[in-house]
C-alpha cells in the first residue's frame, strides 16, 4: 500500500460522489484468499477488519487480535479498535470518522447480504439527522486492480518467475511411470522451495486422453510415452498469483497431436503479437479463435482466451467471446488458447502478459516446445 494508491481510490470515490468507501471481507478470511480488495486498499492481511477510506482520512478498523498487526501493515491508515456488536461500535466509528450525514459506498464484493443488513441496522442506531446513507458501490477497487502499477508488476513478476522455475525443475524430472498426482505434488513442493507461499490454484496435470478436459483433476495414473501432458499451474508469492500452462510429452507425440500443438502455438503467438490497448476482450479472443477455426477445430476451443491475474488468479479483464471489457495499458492477463479432442487429448499453452507501449510484453518465460520439437 502507498499514498499514490490511496489517492487513486479517492479519485474514483469522487467520480462516484462518495464521501467514504467501506471495504470489509465477505468471510472471516483466515487463509487470506478472500479479502484481496481490502488488502489492495490497505495492506492488511488479517482475517477480519474494515478499511474505511474517506476524503481526507484512512482508517483500518480491527478487533483486539489485530491492532498491533494493522498498525504495522497499514502505515497510511489510522488503527481503530472495535469491540462488541456492530450496533455498538459502528455508530462510534461513524462519529470518529466525521461521517455523520455522509454518503458511504460499500464494496459489494466484500460483504454478504446479511452483513450489509446488519451494517444498515447499526447505522440506524444514530439519530436521524446524523445517519449517513450507505449503498453498494460500483466495483471501484476491482477496476483499479485491473491496471497494475510498478509495485504490482514487481510482485507479479516475482510470482511468475517462481512458477517458471518450478515448472522447468519438475519437467526435467518427468519420466514414464510417474503419476499425475506425483507431478502435481512435486510442483507445489518446488514452488515452496523456491520461495513461494504455495500454489495459486490447484495444479492440473493431465496425460493422454484425460488432457481433453481443460480442468482435469490429477489422477494416480502413470504418464505414458507419446501422450500429451498438460500442466496448468501457478505460484502464490507476496500475495500475488501467477498462471502458467505448458503442454509437454515423453517421447514424440502422434502426428494428430503434433498438428494440434502447431495450431495452438500459432494461435497463441498470433494473439500475443496482435493484442493491443483499446480492443475488447472479445476482439482479443477472436485473434486466436480465428486461427483455430481456420484449422477446423472451432468446436474444440470452448473457453475464453484469457483473464486478468494479480491478487487473484482470475480477475479483470476477461478475454472471451462475449467480453466487453476494454483492454488498457497496464493491464496484466493470460493468453491461453487450447484445443481439446475427446478420446485423443488436449493442448493448451498459457503465458502472462502486460500491455505496455501499445503491445503485449510477455512476463512468463518457462520453456515451451517449439512446433518442430513435438
Amino acid at each position: 500500500m502507498n499514498s499514490e494508491r490511496l489517492e487513486r481510490i479517492r479519485a474514483a470515490m469522487a467520480e462516484e460522489r462518495l464521501d467514504a468507501l467501506w471495504v470489509s471481507g465477505a468471510v472471516d478470511d483466515v487463509y487470506g484468499r478472500h479479502s484481496q480488495n481490502r488488502f489492495y486498499a490497505s495492506g492488511f492481511t488479517g482475517s477480519t477488519g474494515i478499511a474505511l477510506v474517506t476524503r481526507d482520512r484512512a482508517i483500518i478498523a480491527v478487533d483486539s487480535r489485530y491492532t498491533e498487526q494493522a498498525s504495522r501493515e497499514c502505515p497510511e491508515f489510522e488503527t481503530w479498535e472495535f469491540r462488541g456488536r456492530m450496533s455498538e461500535w459502528v455508530p462510534k466509528l461513524i462519529r470518529d470518522a466525521d461521517l455523520c450525514g455522509a454518503r458511504i459506498g460499500v464494496s459489494a464484493a466484500d460483504i454478504t447480504a446479511g452483513a450489509f443488513e446488519r451494517l444498515l441496522r447499526a447505522l440506524d442506531e444514530l439519530p436521524w439527522g446524523l445517519r449517513p446513507s450507505a449503498g453498494l458501490a460500483s466495483p471501484i477497487i476491482e477496476k483499479l486492480r485491473a491496471k497494475k502499477d510498478a509495485a504490482d508488476l514487481a510482485l507479479l513478476q516475482a510470482a511468475v518467475a517462481i512458477g517458471d522455475a518450478a515448472f522447468e525443475e519438475v519437467e526435467a524430472r518427468l519420466a514414464p511411470g510417474m503419476t499425475e498426482r506425483q507431478v502435481a505434488d512435486d510442483i507445489e513442493a518446488a514452488i515452496r522451495r523456491l520461495g513461494g507461499q504455495g500454489v495459486s490454484f490447484d495444479t492440473i496435470v493431465a496425460g493422454g486422453a484425460w488432457s481433453a478436459q481443460p480442468h482435469a483433476t490429477p489422477r494416480s495414473e502413470p504418464l505414458q510415452e507419446g501422450e500429451p501432458i498438460v500442466i496448468d499451474m501457478g505460484a502464490l508469492a507476496h500475495g500475488y498469483c501467477s498462471g502458467l500452462t505448458r503442454t509437454t510429452r515423453l517421447g514424440r507425440l502422434s502426428p494428430a497431436l503434433r498438428a494440434i500443438y502447431e495450431v495452438v502455438f500459432e494461435a497463441q503467438q498470433t494473439a500475443i503479437e496482435r493484442v493491443e490497448p483499446g480492443m475488447t476482450g472479445a476482439a482479443a479472443h477472436e485473434l486466436a479463435a480465428a486461427v483455430i477455426r481456420a484449422a477446423g477445430h472451432e468446436e474444440h476451443f470452448g473457453h475464453g482466451l484469457g483473464h486478468g491475474v494479480g491478487l487473484e488468479v482470475h480477475e479483470k479483464p476477461a478475454l472471451g467471446a462475449t467480453s466487453e471489457d476494454i483492454l488498457e495499458e497496464g493491464m496484466v492477463f493470460t493468453i491461453e488458447p487450447g484445443i481439446y479432442v475427446p478420446g485423443l487429448g488436449g493442448v493448451r499453452i498459457e503465458d502472462v502478459v502486460v500491455l505496455e507501449a501499445g503491445k503485449a510484453r510477455v512476463l512468463s518465460h518457462a520453456r515451451k516446445l517449439s512446433p518442430s520439437g513435438v
